[in-house]
């Protein structure tokens, strides 16, 4: 291979740009969608990798590396933005640009591939050598002779200065495999580190970690237990880390920015903030297009003030939407898109085949081009005649469990059910690699059309509520049953591939979409899988894209189900509103309200990451639910719920020994009406006739005050309700902030209690905003599966609860002294057991065997002054939704005390919001903030 040396490179042009090369190759997108790339691209550029300005000691940090995350959506082109900001970034300067790129080979070259064509676009001449380096060759990363990883990730240490010293780019593209990366790193240890210290000027480095999650994390907690020589510790992120910050040392003129792309972050922003790959300097979020949200800045892509939300208005329609969550579990839901399975495994797998085939007939009826049987035979010229003559491929995914074995052997289920004499014969099928769907299963919709005909009625019903949700014009058009039934027989039932494609060595390596050629004639034939059944399991959780995919059959179930694990799963998301009404997903009812609280808790971390860039918020909180984590590759990682409890009962408590200044806060408050209570012809306390509404049941709360227990506005639970206030901040303005409002205004305070009547005061506001807000993210106390986001508002406000304010007397002595001795009424105080300023006894005894008219206990209090039926004894201690509850106060005074002093409890009914933010160990007492 001969290297040509230019003195004198040819001066780009603006319309030379790696940006103008990489737009004109940005293909199959609207025009808007192309806007938001660039926008999100410039955004990413600015308020990313320059947001500490131009690299240099003054501004950037001391270990000269800034690190942040993007986070993108499942299937929704994450690959475009990162090469819009390698181009973008190139452009402004960038010196160097590593994109890692899977922790697979084909996914390596899948990556390696869209660079080649569309970053760095254009005949391999003289000219384009001469304006970048790009390692590896593409002789070397696509070849498949064994080449060593020196050679790979080779660079000529001459070339590598001339090009610096140019300002010419260098590109580097690297598996994210130790080994590889480990190569990599020596390559740029012994090639480029010494030409970057004969420079006289900074040298940027820009990494961008594509799927960071997987494979880049480090787990602190793990790592701490190991043995630092002999322990099983991550090589992966220390290897990415070494790129630019290694053992032996690194330019001082070296700055490196870190990016992680991914659309599931939650380990990313659990792990420790002093984790090497830690998002520690910035955060931000992707838009797909939708029907909803801000429109995108056409006239301005590079405006870093424009407001932004998860979604843009695509002015194209439904046929360039994203479909992902929003659309398969909201939007569409009237649509039956999701379709739960039943007891029967056999039953659900002829559902979800039939429904596949008559899919694919009534798709290629639409397309008027080959089907999969013609195409066979089929001959062309040239690569593009194979593409344009030939159906669009068409996909179902089968997923049977996490274990290989169980792919084979559903994907072996499928030929039987088919008609396929038995297992044996069906494996040979498989390992042959031709597994079509046999005559028998052609004879059997001949014998029996009607199950295979509901679907046209099905999918019918599904276009007029598509049509009717989004507007969707031209309408679309279907064939007769008889069209599609002869289209069945003769092309898509004959014409479908079973394949198997996991980590296995006989399965395949992965989907075949192009045309091939054959070496001998020079004809083409159409790609291989224009109608294939794929069998699979976590293999297709990562990077792989199942082009023309309606119909996704989920069969695997897990004890512990991780979020970010399943989101991942879900490749039914992507691009495919021109088909979105013949699109099905199979699953159990359990699995899909997990998939539904995924979406919904996904979605409240991209909006908190938006309020993060826009406004400032605090750092987003992980989600889980309470019957899933949000990942498990943090250990120790806990669930801290957002409610206080169904009876949170204060347990600090002024001194006796001094005035207590909440006696006056009650007794102000009873100078209204109020009225005895008594139950069994024993006074149990005094009530107010009128209930407090929410806000000022928070505000009653919030004028305690304690002499021991002073909570600030700065610390991990001030931070807590700051990310909870900005996420119902975003979905509409709030008038009165802010929920949380303890008495250190400035500072962090004493450490928080559960029992804070600051927290409780908090939750009350937010229960009051979210009744006019579907907040994404919170569950609903008392139903805990259920989201707050599906509530129906309306019915959520008119039962929203009341809260009874009481006074309950105890056996001590009549409070005589103080602002209670001068109320209208006598208050006998409680004789609570008291140590080091804390109650050791809180509600009062409770009898759950009272019956009518005797008392059962404090927690009921107010149910006797309302004459309300006292619930049931039940596993529940929350009071039922629709009911209101009450806010009890104790005077408490021993013989000693020279003061009364006043202890405060609360009852909550069920109905609230809810949320399971996931911490890690140590976080309650830390934070980890963004400049």
């Amino acid at each position: 291979m001969t290297e040509h040396v230019y003195f004198n490179p040819p001066v780009q042009s603006a319309a030379d740009s790696w940006w103008s090369r990489y737009a004109n190759q940005m293909q199959g997108l609207s025009a808007t969608a192309r806007i938001a790339v660039e926008a999100d691209s410039r955004y990413i550029l600015e308020r990313g990798i320059f947001g500490a300005g131009e690299p240099g000691p003054q501004v950037w940090p001391a270990g000269r590396v800034r690190t942040g995350l993007v986070m993108g959506s499942v299937q929704s082109g994450k690959t475009a933005s990162m090469l819009g900001v390698s181009a973008l970034s190139m452009d402004r300067g960038v010196d160097i640009v590593v994109v890692l790129a899977g922790t697979r080979l084909s996914l390596w070259r899948q990556t390696y591939n869209r660079v080649l064509e569309q970053l760095d676009s254009g005949p391999d001449d003289a000219a384009k050598r001469a304006r970048r380096i790009l390692c590896p060759a593409a002789t070397f990363a696509l070849s498949e002779a064994n080449v060593p990883l020196a050679r790979i990730y080779g660079l000529v240490r001459a070339t590598v200065k001339q090009r610096l010293s140019q300002r010419r780019p260098i590109i580097l593209v690297a598996m994210k495999q130790t080994h590889h990366l480990r190569a990599l790193g020596e390559s740029l240890r012994n090639n480029l580190f010494r030409a970057v210290r004969e420079l006289d000027r900074p040298v940027h480095m820009l990494v961008l970690d594509d799927e960071a999650d997987d494979g880049s994390i480090l787990d602190a907690v793990v790592e701490a237990s190991e043995d630092p020589v002999y322990g099983n510790l991550k090589q992966i992120p220390r290897a990415i880390a070494n790129l630019w910050d290694s053992p032996r040392g690194s330019p001082e003129n070296l700055f490196s920015t870190y990016i992680a792309y991914t659309a599931t972050p939650q380990a990313n922003l659990l792990q420790e903030g002093h984790n090497p790959l830690a998002p520690r300097d910035f955060m931000i979020s992707l838009r797909t297009p939708l029907d909803m949200g801000h429109p995108v800045d056409t006239t301005d892509p590079g405006s870093l003030n424009a407001p932004r939300s998860s979604t843009y208005p695509e002015p194209v329609g439904i046929r360039s939407y994203y479909t992902g969550g929003e659309v398969f579990y909201r939007r569409a839901e009237t649509a039956n898109l999701c379709v739960p399975t039943t007891n029967s495994a056999q039953q659900d797998l002829g559902d979800a085949v039939r429904a596949f085939l008559v899919a694919g007939a009534i798709r290629l009826h639409r397309s008027g081009k080959l089907g999969p049987v013609s195409a066979l035979t089929a001959q062309f010229d040239i690569e593009q005649e194979a593409l344009d003559c030939v159906a669009p491929p068409h996909s179902m995914l089968y997923h049977p469990s996490a274990a290989i074995m169980d792919h084979f052997r559903g994907a072996e289920d499928i030929l039987l059910w088919a008609g396929v004499q038995d297992r044996e014969a069906a494996r040979n099928l498989l390992d042959a690699g031709d597994a079509r769907l046999p005559d028998t299963l052609v004879s059997d919709l001949q014998a029996d059309p009607a199950p295979w005909a509901q679907w046209l009625d099905k999918y019918l019903a599904s276009d007029r509520a598509i049509e009717g949700e989004f507007d969707v014009l031209p309408p679309k058009t279907f064939p007769d049953w008889q069209t599609i039934e002869t289209l069945l027989i003769e092309e898509v039932i004959p014409g479908t591939r079973v394949a198997v494609v996991n980590s296995d060595p006989s399965a395949d390596d992965r989907p075949a979409y192009t045309p091939s050629q054959d070496p001998e004639t020079g004809k083409w034939s159409a790609a291989r899988d224009l109608s294939t059944i794929f069998v699979s399991g976590n293999v297709m959780a990562r990077g792989l894209t199942l082009e023309g995919m309606t119909t996704a059959l989920f069969q695997r179930s897990s004890a512990s189900p991780l979020a970010d694990t399943q989101m991942q799963m879900q490749r039914w998301f992507g691009y495919r509103g021109a088909f979105i009404e013949l699109c099905r997903v199979f699953a159990s009812s359990d699995q899909l309200d997990l998939f539904r609280a995924y979406h919904d808790t996904d979605e409240a971390v991209r909006t908190a990451i938006t309020e993060r860039m826009m406004n400032g918020a605090p750092e987003p909180t992980v989600l889980q639910g309470l019957n899933f984590k949000g990942t498990g590759k943090i250990a120790g990682v806990g669930n801290l719920p957002l409610s206080p409890g169904p009876r949170p009962f204060v347990t600090v408590i002024n001194d006796g020994q001094q005035t207590d200044p909440n006696a006056d806060v009650v007794a102000e408050l009873f100078a209204r009406p109020s009225s005895d209570l008594t139950v069994a012809d024993v006074q149990r306390g005094r009530i107010l006739d009128v209930p407090l509404k929410l806000t000022e049941a928070a505000d009653l709360l919030d004028r305690l005050t304690f002499a021991q227990y002073r909570p600030g506005r700065v610390g991990f639970h001030a931070d807590f309700w700051s990310r909870i206030e900005a996420r119902a901040h975003a979905v509409s303005p709030l008038p009165d902030r802010p929920f949380y409002r303890p008495p250190v205004r400035h500072g962090e305070g004493d450490l928080t209690r559960r029992a804070c009547p600051y927290a409780i005061a908090a939750y009350l506001r937010l229960w009051s905003a979210s009744l006019a807000r579907s907040i994404t993210g919170l569950f609903v106390t008392g139903r805990p599966g259920d989201l707050w986001s599906y509530a129906d508002l309306g019915r959520k406000t008119a039962e929203q609860p009341r809260f009874w304010v009481g006074i309950r007397c105890g056996d001590g002595a009549e409070v005589s002294n103080g602002p209670l001795a001068q109320l209208p009424f006598k208050i006998r105080a409680t004789e609570k057991r008291v140590v080091g300023g804390e109650l050791k006894t809180t509600w009062g005894a409770s009898d759950p065997n009272a019956g009518p008219g005797q008392y059962r206990g404090d927690v009921y209090f107010d149910y006797y002054h309302h004459h309300a039926a006292v619930p049931s004894s039940s596993n529940t201690a929350w009071r039922p939704s629709g009911s209101d509850g009450q806010i009890l106060f104790y005077v408490n005074q021993h013989p000693g005390d020279l003061y009364p002093t006043v202890a405060v409890g609360v009852c909550l009914p069920a109905g609230g919001p809810e949320q399971f933010a996931a911490t890690r160990a140590g976080a309650v007492t830390a934070t980890r903030s963004l400049p």
